[in-house]
């Protein structure tokens, strides 16, 4: 066997290419006629480059959770929340929209399942009810094998109201609501307590993880779910409750007004802005594709979306798929615009629904910035008074439009930074 013939078939052995295409390399190889083994070869080589250039995994990811490679841990933020749910101190994590809670939360439960935890997830962005909220909690719980086996036996009580169905080629039992109009709300309110009674059958060791908390309030039943979740907070000796949520106001006022059910039930925690290793992240990542890039065009585009680490990611990644090689700050910007017009309708649509007094409220926001109230501003954006301004912003919070971060210092905080550079390419004067 020549020198070049022993090289191909170390080359092989090393290769992902499939076992066929060994075969075929071998069989040629095996012939002796190694000149035709090379061109095969070559020819493989060159699938694989243009495999590599068009098919490779983008480096980022957003619209959804991330984790393994993806995700940039908050190891301090992870050690914190881990000892108060360890010792049993119920936690809310107060942060912005799309900023990274529940990527980091599902990260850190993978890591509190290893320790024998068992931790469902309720998600309750989209309730508009109590049975809304009884559906969702079905629906994590139904994933925990513990629970399902505990629950079969009281769960026959439930049978009017309850759908269960089984899967007889895996055993597992899936829950639903009956679609039956005779639930009434006294029965899914018991449904619910008895839901929330059962996670002491999960072990010794639980975390309920409920998402975007706030939404609670919403419901308009007197405080009787805050009330509820307040006993069982207290009951469950094996259970430590963690919340996230979007808006401070609404969950401050649950956990500090005394008159409240939850009041100083939890410990608060501000959901932390990365720091500068997120710059050194990105670029990282970025390197993972042979794309070079600086700092300071980093910097430059966390500033613009608000260190909102989902559109920091979305922005990378298109990018990495518009073929740059290196990327400075202009391609940053020239970027960012195109994913901006991309949502364009949907912000235009938005904007339209609004009075023209809050539009031109919004305007005033978006390209000022700062000192919003000044006498000149309100003029200039043709706003009749101070109280109407505030009206405006009141109005607009509550539509999830604005936030009420820095209001009181002449400032406000646009719950979605890609809606703000949109008003601000639509209407500033160049």
């Amino acid at each position: 066997m020549d020198s070049h013939t022993a090289s191909y078939r170390s080359f092989l052995k090393k290769s992902a290419f499939p076992a066929r295409q060994h075969l075929m390399v071998l069989l040629i190889i095996d012939k002796q006629t190694s000149f035709l083994a090379c061109q095969y070869l070559t020819i493989l080589l060159n699938i694989k480059a243009l495999q590599k250039r068009f098919f490779f995994m983008n480096p980022f990811k957003f619209g959804a959770p991330v984790e393994g490679e993806y995700y940039l841990p908050r190891p301090d933020l992870d050690k914190l929340v881990y000892q108060f749910l360890s010792n049993r101190i119920h936690v809310v994590l107060i942060g912005p929209r799309r900023f990274g809670k529940t990527s980091f939360v599902f990260n850190l439960l993978r890591k509190l399942e290893t320790e024998g935890y068992t931790a469902p997830f309720i998600d309750i962005f989209n309730i508009t009810s109590h049975r809304d909220f009884l559906q969702q909690i079905l629906r994590a719980l139904k994933t925990k094998k513990t629970w399902t086996d505990n629950a079969k036996g009281w769960l026959s009580s439930w049978k009017p109201k309850i759908s269960a169905d089984v899967d007889h080629s895996t055993g597992q039992t899936s829950f639903g609501l009956s679609i039956d109009h005779s639930n009434s709300e006294k029965d899914v309110k018991e449904m619910i307590q008895d839901a929330l009674a059962s996670l002491a059958n999960l072990g010794n060791k639980v975390v309920l993880v409920i998402d975007e908390f706030q939404k609670i309030t919403e419901l308009n039943d007197g405080g009787w779910l805050e009330a509820t979740l307040r006993t069982h907070m207290q009951q469950l000796r094996n259970t430590s409750f963690l919340f996230t949520g979007s808006k401070k106001s609404l969950i401050s006022d649950m956990l500090n007004n005394s008159s409240r059910p939850l009041y100083r039930s939890c410990q608060c925690i501000d959901f932390p802005s990365f720091g500068e290793e997120l710059t050194d992240w990105v670029i990282h990542r970025f390197a993972a594709a042979d794309i070079l890039v600086d700092k300071e065009p980093i910097r430059i585009l966390r500033k613009m979306v608000l260190d909102t680490p989902n559109y920091v990611q979305m922005v990378c990644f298109h990018l990495v798929a518009a073929g740059y090689k290196k990327i400075g700050t202009e391609e940053v910007k020239e970027i960012l615009k195109s994913v901006v017009r991309q949502n364009a309708y949907a912000y235009q649509t938005l904007l339209n629904s609004l009075s023209p007094l809050q539009q031109r409220v919004l305007r005033l926001a978006a390209i000022e910035g700062k000192q919003i109230f000044s006498k000149e501003l309100l003029n200039r954006y043709e706003i009749p008074s101070a109280p109407a301004l505030s009206s405006s912003i009141r109005a607009l919070k509550e539509r999830g439009i604005l936030d009420e971060e820095g209001t009181g210092r002449g400032t406000v905080t646009f719950d979605d930074p890609l809606f703000a550079i949109w008003l601000q390419n639509s209407f500033q004067i160049q």
